[in-house]
């Protein structure tokens, strides 16, 4: 069985992407209570959400720029109902190899959602 199936994450991540860039249309960003580690406390950060898809996206400072960048709009109010693609980059983060998630301008109409971005984690608390 698939590791993904076996321990389910209730939002995205690199390897969601399945290694290709994916365009997808911004539905939401919505900000939400997480545990970044079990044992962590609760913080709030921004997710973003995308139409036909289950699982958001965690912003960080890089990705919400990229965004931002790629839209010509700092404002996340005027990211919904735009296409946008995110691509993998594989980095190295406190010496452990991780793939990120990055954006860039959409230049196609909207893919398919990967199942990876299409499938639900309801019990999961967003670590890793």
């Amino acid at each position: 069985m698939k590791l993904s199936k076996m321990f389910p994450r209730r939002y995205a991540s690199g390897p969601d992407l399945q290694g290709r860039p994916v365009t997808l249309t911004i539905a939401r960003v919505e900000r939400e209570k997480m545990r970044v580690q079990a044992s962590a406390p609760e913080v709030e950060k921004w997710v973003l959400y995308f139409q036909g898809a289950q699982k958001g996206v965690i912003l960080n400072r890089t990705l919400a720029y990229q965004i931002a960048e790629a839209l010509g709009c700092d404002d996340t109010e005027g990211w919904i109902g735009k296409p946008i693609t995110l691509y993998p980059e594989p980095m190295t983060v406190a010496g452990r190899k991780v793939i990120a998630i990055r954006a860039r301008p959409a230049r196609d109409a909207p893919d398919q959602t990967p199942p990876g971005l299409a499938e639900s984690a309801e019990d999961e608390s967003g670590s890793s």
